[in-house]
């Protein structure tokens, strides 16, 4: 099964990659039922596609004002 998704926020972003990865532990729970150790060996092996595209332009952006912004509060130190 394939899925696409997409996330506008970094809370988004988050909670998708911690979606991806129960999905990934609920497949491995299915192709290997037993015990942990065997599906962790297993999950070394098994093959999975994932394809990440990140884009934090905007939120480093933010980070680059404040610092500029912090800097001219506090007379040219950057915090």
């Amino acid at each position: 099964m394939t899925s696409q998704w997409n996330a506008e926020t970094a809370e988004a972003a988050l909670n998708l990659l911690d979606a991806a990865r129960q999905r990934i532990e609920a497949a491995l729970k299915v192709a290997h039922p037993g015990d942990n150790l065997s599906r962790h060996k297993a999950a070394k092996t098994a093959p999975v596609h994932l394809s990440i595209s990140l884009d934090t332009t905007a939120l480093e952006q933010l980070g680059t004002e404040l610092h500029a912004f912090n800097a001219q509060v506090n007379g040219g130190e950057q915090a």
